[in-house]
């Protein structure tokens, strides 16, 4: 097959399109990039609305159609990579894993996270430690931007996600453990078992207030006075991880 060679075939534009949140979020798609995440989405049975492959590169097997061909330095001009890409995808959002409708194990709440790395670092740290969900407290970043897909690691295609504008309203009736570096109870003294969902604060506003009200109980992970907090993302990740070692152990 003659590989595309100009940068204003259609399909080459609506990949570009993808890059705003508004367009997602109409389009009902998103972009992701590299064969990594190409190969963990048709592992996680994902619906490809369009496959781009580098010309003279193996297409991948599973997307359900042809891919399109790509000369290789039209690609990498539409790729957010520094380095270039082999392979883009366009996936379908309603094809992602959905929300459990009640939690009944471990979730995680994101309250007004912004950072697209940080929600998707999360993502990759939920899915590690066997969370159920994650649910994005506005104003959080959209887990389907090109960073925060990258950052996820192919979580993204695993790990159900819920909007929410206020994170008091997450899953009511379930156990809220939230964290903060100021609180008075240790971590380690929390009781996990059962269905609980874990709130992280923005690490410039903390927790909301609503939460704070809301929270069975408000817990910190101890450090040392060598560094005034810890990044958003890594509490998280400490976080989990203890939760998951707790409820592992009974």
């Amino acid at each position: 097959m003659e590989p595309i060679r100009s940068p204003r075939n259609p399909r080459l534009l609506r990949v570009r399109s993808l890059a705003r949140t508004s367009a997602r979020r109409e389009a009902g798609a998103f972009v992701i990039e590299g064969e990594d995440l190409v190969e963990a989405a048709l592992s996680a049975g994902c619906s490809f609305e369009d496959l781009l492959v580098r010309d003279e590169t193996p297409s991948p097997q599973g997307a359900g159609f042809t891919p399109l061909v790509v000369r290789g330095d039209i690609l990498d001009s539409f790729s957010s990579l520094g380095s270039g890409t082999r392979q883009i995808g366009v996936i379908k959002t309603a094809s992602l894993p959905q929300a459990p409708a009640q939690l009944m194990g471990l979730g995680v709440a994101l309250c007004g996270v912004g950072d697209p790395g940080n929600v998707g670092t999360l993502l990759r740290s939920a899915a590690a430690f066997a969370a159920d969900v994650v649910v994005l407290g506005a104003p959080s970043a959209d887990p389907t931007g090109p960073k925060a897909v990258r950052a996820a690691m192919g979580a993204t295609f695993t790990v159900p996600t819920q909007p929410i504008d206020d994170v008091a309203q997450a899953y009511p009736g379930v156990r809220l453990v939230a964290l903060d570096a100021n609180a008075d109870t240790d971590i380690a003294d929390v009781d996990f078992s059962g269905p609980v969902l874990l709130a992280l604060g923005a690490e410039r506003d903390g927790l909301p207030t609503s939460v704070r009200r809301r929270a069975d109980v408000i817990c910190r992970i101890p450090q040392s006075d060598r560094a005034e907090s810890l990044n958003v993302a890594a509490a998280g990740a400490i976080a989990l991880a203890l939760a998951f070692r707790s409820r592992s152990h009974g």
